[in-house]
């Protein structure tokens, strides 16, 4: 098969050779994850990601390599003239241009699958707590055992629409820089300055209009004594109103309803001492001001701060990356049967071993 001589030359030969070598490499491991029922993260990073990188590469180097070839033959025949010529009355522009037509049809169809399917796997669970946040095990153990262990990462940290998708992976390269060079916080800081609000996530599902009436909490715990001997809180939450008619005007969610809107200064970026709040109820444009009387603000603090509207996430603030201490972790064990509740002095004695201290657990 005849080819136009500016095809022949080392680097479109090079470059040919590791797009051919990749793309049997994808379709072997595509294959294999496929029928033999093999696929998991670190298999997708490959097929997905990598390999389709590496074919890249060498198909960018084919037409450079041409290019090249193009320009010295040009300059030995003295050929007028920057672009090539298209004669497809040449049996070797005619191969030329058959190869080159047919491998972008097979590249496109194959790039446009890969891509599908590059981008579910990277919005998969298991890519973003086993493989590309290994730095943060404990979240995604955590998270396992959560609440939301059914909903997906990115539903809470990315949420739907393009513009926060890429946002997100813009983020990610930071973080993987911080990771390559070892050079991230230990532990890592909270809170995170760069979540998208709660409202275009959270209330997705937990929907503000439809509140929740109160409800009894029981839970048991044990004391530190010799027998371990069991304490039971029942408690009212009041997290909706009293009445059902009253809506979100009562409860401690009454914050979230959709006519107010609450404003904080924090004293700093950790969020924990707050020295001023701004009420606005929407509906009436009715503003009310609170401040600390024990730690006051200047206004001209308040005026150089940017207010943070408060969400969900300031008070729930790790809904999803729960950590249970040892207390709760062996009063459930002892609920649960999992240890016996018989055993002499058991709460007090995991107590001292895990705090280092003679005080007894204090029940949460």
């Amino acid at each position: 098969m005849k080819l136009p001589p500016s095809s022949k030359n080392w680097l479109t030969i090079i470059g040919s050779i590791i797009a051919a070598i990749n793309l049997l490499l994808i379709l072997v491991l595509f294959v294999i994850s496929t029928i033999f029922n093999k696929g998991n993260t670190n298999l997708g990073l490959f097929i997905y990601i990598i390999l389709p990188g590496f074919m890249v590469l060498g198909l960018l180097l084919i037409p450079i390599g041409m290019f090249q070839e193009r320009k010295k033959i040009r300059n030995k025949v003295h050929e007028e003239g920057k672009f090539p010529k298209i004669d497809l009355n040449d049996p070797r522009h005619r191969n030329a241009f058959v190869i080159f037509t047919i491998s972008t049809i097979i590249i496109l169809t194959l790039s446009t699958m890969g891509s599908f399917e590059a981008f579910h796997m990277t919005e998969s669970v298991e890519f973003c707590g086993t493989l590309c946040h290994q730095v943060m095990e404990p979240e995604h153990v955590a998270y396992q055992n959560s609440p939301h262990a059914n909903v997906l990462c990115v539903e809470c940290h990315v949420g739907s629409g393009a513009s926060w998708y890429v946002k997100s992976k813009l983020s990610g390269l930071h973080q993987v820089y911080a990771v390559l060079t070892n050079s991230y916080p230990r532990p890592i800081g909270t809170p995170l300055h760069d979540l998208r609000p709660a409202r275009e996530t959270c209330e997705k599902c937990h929907w503000p209009q439809k509140f929740y009436a109160r409800t009894l909490w029981t839970n048991k715990y044990f004391l530190a004594d010799s027998l371990n001997t069991e304490w039971d809180i029942v408690l009212q939450m009041k997290t909706g109103p009293e009445y059902s008619g009253l809506g979100l005007k009562e409860g401690i969610h009454w914050h979230i309803n959709p006519e107010v809107q609450i404003e904080y200064i924090s004293e700093n970026d950790k969020r924990e001492n707050i020295s001023y709040v701004k009420y606005t109820n929407k509906r009436t444009s009715e503003v009310t001001i609170y401040r600390d009387a024990n730690n006051t603000v200047t206004d001209s603090t308040i005026s150089a701060s940017t207010a943070r509207t408060m969400d969900c996430i300031d008070c729930h603030n790790r809904p999803s990356h729960n950590y249970k201490s040892p207390t709760v972790y062996f009063d459930k064990a002892m609920l649960t049967g999992a240890v016996s509740s018989t055993i002499p002095f058991f709460k007090k004695l995991q107590w001292v071993y895990y705090q280092g201290s003679s005080q007894p657990p204090i029940p949460r």
